[in-house]
């Protein structure tokens, strides 16, 4: 199986870094309801972004090419990360979801003739079960997957990148500007979309999570101060879900 879909690199730091509505120590919370909601300045933001840009420079040239598929294991945890998940291992693709601390990023490596010619290092916005009970836990005990994830589809971000960019154009498309506050909630539950929280309600943002099938999205709106209609429709990947947003993906 050939995984070569897209570099997910800049993708996945710019969808990242734009759904950071809160600080990331919400990542090791039990739940969102735990944590002290901080929202993030452009400032922060853009540190974030570099941190993990810097991160995910520094692993792809540590792990480097021209390696076996064992090696990387052995790479990776030699410097101290937790691989939580193996989503694929293919003759010509392996990939991995990694923890070290309260970050995760997923590690895809192509392969021809058994040895790596390409690697990729993206931080790492689907993560699989035991990725997120990894993070969660603080007493977690490391121990290499056994098994491929179920449905890593799901997890994949090499996989998923492609599809979520389109779902989230036909989103925002659907929902567009120009309307007061009160139409946002029944237009998206005419789209199929359950809201599970209410994030941010004051004068000038609206800020809604929701749920659709097993997915969840952030739904952030900006209204103009004079004519109270909205001027600017975002959606992002809901990076830190609410204990009802969770519960909500469960029930589906």
């Amino acid at each position: 199986m050939t995984m070569k879909i897209l570099d997910t690199r800049k993708f996945a730091l710019a969808a990242l870094v734009g759904s950071l509505s809160f600080a990331p120590a919400a990542f090791a919370a039990d739940s969102a309801a735990e944590v002290q909601k901080k929202r993030l300045t452009a400032a922060e933001k853009a540190e974030l972004k570099k941190r993990w840009q810097m991160t995910s420079d520094e692993l792809e040239k540590s792990l480097g090419v021209g390696h076996d598929k064992a090696y990387y294991r052995q790479a990776l945890e030699k410097m101290g990360y937790a691989i939580t998940a193996k989503n694929y291992d293919e003759p010509d693709y392996l990939e991995y979801e990694i923890v070290k601390g309260d970050e995760s990023y997923e590690v895809q490596v192509d392969l021809e003739n058994g040895k790596s010619d390409k690697v990729d290092v993206t931080v790492n916005m689907w993560r699989a079960d035991t990725t997120v009970a990894a993070l969660r836990d603080k007493n977690y005990k490391y121990v290499y997957p056994a098994t491929l994830s179920a449905a890593a589809e799901k997890f994949s971000d090499r996989a998923r990148a492609k599809l979520w960019s389109g779902e989230k154009d036909q989103l925002e498309n659907a929902l567009g500007t120009g309307h007061e506050r009160g139409y946002y909630r029944p237009a998206l539950e005419k789209l199929g979309y359950r809201v599970t929280a209410v994030n941010d309600n004051d004068a000038n943002h609206l800020e809604y999570e929701i749920v659709k099938g097993d997915q969840s999205y952030e739904v952030m709106i900006d209204f103009d101060a004079d004519t109270k209609k909205a001027n600017e429709v975002d959606v992002e990947t809901n990076i830190w879900e609410a204990e009802r947003t969770e519960k909500a993906k469960g029930d589906e």
